[in-house]
């Protein structure tokens, strides 16, 4: 490995879903609370359910990627080229369940939907010219859309899922990953990683009422809307994005996204303008010490730039 590697960054690509979202809303062009009936009619069961909600992931749809079915026919072939009808057949029909904060990839497909729909082009294209040629994100692509060489820099992933025992601690296809879509299927460097996070959070790429809506929180512990996290409520979910109490670095903005092979998570420390990115080739096994060894991180980096400051006497 080294800096030049490309990994599977799963669901940090939520957030690049998000924004598009955001900048058609700034166009005029949909409502963040527009209901699904208006865009996604063909889901009649989803119909109340609004584009905020998917979003911030309160919307009560259950995820494609925890049905049995999709996990049976993923471990049987990796390589499968999964359409979104395909994907969104998992669900199909599936009660809705209640309007709290429940982790659901189907949101983010439904999201990648509405995107095409209301901009009239397509996922892929409307993100190379909305935000990866924008902030120059040379090493970001959407498979199968990518160089020819992107294979060749990425480490091999592994699996550690027991939900995949067909390919437990076994290798898993590099840019096989049409099963994650506008949830989770961008492949990126840790380079471009930080230029990503220093475009999102900084309001480069949205007008300030949007940016106020995808820092708009909920709290994962009680799904109710927080302005902040605090030490008894740490953890808040926005639209892609999440902010969260670290032991260490205390407020931060972060997102660890994780495909069966490889786990991506970058931290913004507002207090400081430090970003902090880390990638990993396997999946999340009995513990996630990302987190962790992201804190020593920026223990070690804050200390170093400590010491290079002037003294005053």
């Amino acid at each position: 490995m080294n800096s030049k590697a490309l990994w599977q960054i799963g669901s940090n690509t939520k957030a690049f879903t998000s924004v598009l979202l955001l900048q058609l809303e700034a166009e005029g062009k949909l409502s963040i609370r527009d209901k699904l009936g208006k865009w996604l009619p063909q889901y009649p069961a989803w119909r109340d359910v609004t584009i905020k909600q998917l979003l911030s992931m309160t919307s009560g749809i259950p995820s494609y990627t925890e049905q049995n079915a999709f996990l049976k026919d993923f471990d049987a072939n990796p390589s499968t080229r999964f359409t979104l009808e395909r994907l969104m057949s998992y669900v199909e029909g599936l009660p809705l369940g209640p309007a709290k904060y429940e982790y659901s990839n189907t949101n983010y497909l439904l999201a990648q939907m509405i995107v095409e729909r209301a901009s009239h082009d397509t996922y892929h294209e409307r993100l190379a010219e909305r935000i990866i040629e924008p902030l120059g994100m040379n090493d970001t692509c959407l498979p199968p859309d990518c160089p020819p060489d992107t294979a060749s820099r990425m480490p091999t992933p592994y699996s550690t899922h027991s939900v995949l025992p067909k390919h437990l601690n076994k290798s898993l296809p590099r840019l096989r990953l049409s099963w994650a879509q506008g949830a989770g299927g961008l492949v990126s460097s840790l380079r471009d990683m930080t230029a990503w996070d220093r475009a999102l959070y900084s309001g480069r790429l949205l007008p300030s009422a949007q940016q106020r809506e995808l820092e708009s929180l909920v709290s994962a512990k009680t799904s109710k809307p927080i302005k902040s996290v605090t030490a008894d409520d740490p953890i808040g979910f926005g639209l892609g994005v999440v902010k969260f109490v670290h032991p260490v670095a205390g407020t931060v903005w972060a997102y660890e996204g994780a495909t069966f092979g490889n786990r991506v998570l970058h931290m913004y420390f507002p207090k400081t303008g430090m970003i902090i990115a880390i990638a990993v080739n396997s999946a999340v096994g009995e513990g996630d010490t990302l987190p962790d060894l992201a804190g020593t991180v920026y223990k070690t980096l804050s200390a170093q730039k400590a010491q290079t400051l002037p003294r005053h006497q």
